[in-house]
């Protein structure tokens, strides 16, 4: 099965340069000889390919989620259109070679608007140059070309292997599926604002800020005033918020979240009706369910207490907050800060960050503590 990039033109030209791969990830080496087939041709087919299983489907990027990435990453280049070939009813390799190789024949064609162009395939593989040359059409419209894979030393098997360690050579679209994602909860005046921002500007990493707040001192409404329409709009402005970090240029495998959707159903639990809850339920489970959350760090009620916060409603929101990271399958991920200060901390902050750090530490694999 093949899908077109339904949001541009084919392709026009005499000459066009067709770039493919698994590209699970593309990274700049990647886009470093698709941008020189465009500056060689007249416009560049980009087609990633892939199969039910195979190396990209392995770590959450099966090729249609690819397509979509690749279609992003070049949504303002004109001259390059992308594809892809769904190789699930075809013999896998090596045994498939005919069968994909008149695939992508016809995927190029299927993007470009000049039968008799000349069309020039990149690989770096010398054995896919070889054997595409004996599968190809036989006529002068068709050549391959083979890359200088030593200009930029890295590879999509090293990126899958260590992401954060060659965080520099992901494409930013892609980096969005690599990024770790730590969530900081608690009840109101927990600290955990403070402590959101402070462990992100740690590792230098973009954070977001608690959106509720915002809409609320925008709206001049309290707590129990909210009504569902404010706790949608609550829901949808704190997940926007939670994405645009990890789409940040910022990015840099890190992103902290300054609460989430849980957080703000802990709070609705505890503020609205059941029958009110129910006609948020769907909303929820849409939104928590597409966070993928790595790491949750849970601040305790008692600090809440200690800061003269009401004791009946912290201990409700910490309960509610429990059972929902439970019925949304995030229990192994979510970690509960309860180291206590000593001495001149004896509020405990400064131990909470530092127990934050080793957990980021051990649960991530980011080093936080060591110069």
């Amino acid at each position: 099965m093949v899908k077109a990039n339904l949001i541009k033109e084919n392709l026009a030209g005499d000459r066009i340069g067709v770039f493919f791969g698994t590209l699970a990830p593309m990274h700049i080496g990647h886009q470093a000889e698709i941008y020189k087939a465009a500056a060689l041709n007249d416009g560049v087919v980009v087609i990633t390919s892939g199969y039910t299983g195979d190396r990209g489907d392995q770590i959450g990027l099966p090729v249609e989620k690819r397509f979509r990435y690749l279609r992003e990453a070049f949504n303002d280049e004109k001259r390059i259109k992308v594809d892809y070939i769904n190789e699930d009813d075809i013999p896998q390799m090596p045994n498939g070679w005919q069968e994909w190789t008149n695939r992508l024949v016809e995927t190029i064609k299927r993007n470009i608007t000049n039968p008799n162009a000349h069309i020039t395939l990149y690989t770096g593989e010398e054995d896919y140059k070889e054997r595409l040359e004996t599968l190809l059409p036989d006529d002068e419209h068709w050549s391959v070309s083979l890359m200088d894979r030593t200009i930029l030393k890295v590879s999509a098997t090293a990126v899958r292997k260590d992401p954060l360690g060659n965080w520099d050579y992901i494409n930013r679209v892609f980096r969005r599926h690599f990024a770790k994602k730590i969530l900081v909860v608690g009840a109101p005046q927990t600290g955990k604002s403070t402590l959101t921002r402070r462990l992100a500007r740690t590792s230098n990493s973009p954070f977001s800020v608690e959106f509720s707040r915002t809409y609320q001192e925008k709206s001049n409404v309290f707590d129990s005033e909210l009504l569902l329409k404010d706790y949608s709009r609550i829901i949808q402005g704190q997940y926007d918020a939670n994405s645009a970090e990890i789409n940040s240029p910022a990015n840099n495998g890190l992103t902290f979240f300054d609460t989430d959707a849980m957080v703000t159903m802990a709070e609705t639990r505890a503020w609205l009706s059941d029958a009110d809850n129910q006609k948020l339920k769907a909303l929820f489970d849409n939104t928590i369910g597409e966070e993928e959350l790595d790491l949750i760090l849970v601040i305790p009620p008692e600090v809440a207490v200690d800061n003269g916060a009401d004791e009946d409603y912290s201990r409700l929101f910490d309960k509610h907050l429990w059972q929902i990271i439970k019925e949304y399958g995030f229990e192994d991920k979510a970690v509960a800060l309860k180291h206590e200060g000593q001495g001149v901390d004896h509020d405990g902050y400064y131990a909470r960050y530092l127990q934050a750090l080793h957990i980021i530490e051990e649960r991530v694999g980011v080093n936080l503590t060591k110069v």
